[in-house]
């Protein structure tokens, strides 16, 4: 009976380890847009916010994401995000009136990527101007821009380039200069006559 209860001690302390890391993720505590709510003027910004801090390594939000996905197909978010202890923000903008799904993905403290989704309804005021929203989920202009000036920078990349082509285009002539001189020089002692004895009849 002792080694019994001694082996379900041991098998609930191998679940209880396995599952603390899982319990460890963050998780949803509030957002704007509530989970399943009414929005009836468009807020500053939407906002995810956890129970811990998000982890974002040297300033990156590499890992996060916040979308918002109306009742025509179309995203409605700029593709940034801001990541603040425990939050995470983007630009708010909508289109039409209808049902919206925000599409979410954060790294939490432990380091895991944690991602979900819900819905909410936006019933827009009077006057409002819809947003056009996209067709494909967009990406920060930040992100465009630097991806641009890297494109477009005439730096040192190009001249190293250049001068990487132009050293072994000489290492190639060099290399098939050597080797018509080798085969020269086989040629010249292939060609030479071998030396012949005395004929006993010229004695």
């Amino acid at each position: 009976m002792a080694t019994s209860a001694a082996s379900v001690a041991i098998a609930g302390g191998a679940v209880l380890g396995l599952a603390a890391p899982a319990s460890a993720h963050n998780y949803l505590v509030s957002s704007t847009p509530a989970v399943g709510g009414t929005l009836t003027e468009l807020p500053a910004r939407f906002d995810i916010t956890t129970n811990d801090r998000l982890l974002a390594i040297g300033g990156s939000d590499s890992g996060f994401a916040f979308r918002v996905l109306g009742p025509d197909g179309r995203y409605y978010e700029d593709g940034c995000v801001a990541v603040d202890g425990p939050s995470m923000t983007t630009k708010a903008a909508l289109g039409a009136s209808g049902k919206y799904e925000v599409e979410w993905q954060i790294v939490s403290a432990d380091g895991h990527t944690v991602s979900d989704r819900y819905d909410f309804t936006w019933d827009a005021p009077a006057g409002f101007s819809p947003a056009a929203g996209t067709t494909k989920p967009p990406t920060c202009a930040t992100d465009r821009g630097a991806t641009a000036g890297a494109e477009s920078d005439p730096g040192t990349t190009t001249a190293g380039g250049d001068s990487t082509a132009s050293d072994a285009l000489w290492i190639g002539a060099g290399g098939v200069v050597l080797v018509g001189l080798v085969v020269a020089v086989l040629l010249l002692l292939r060609r030479r006559p071998a030396p012949t004895p005395d004929d006993p009849d010229e004695d």
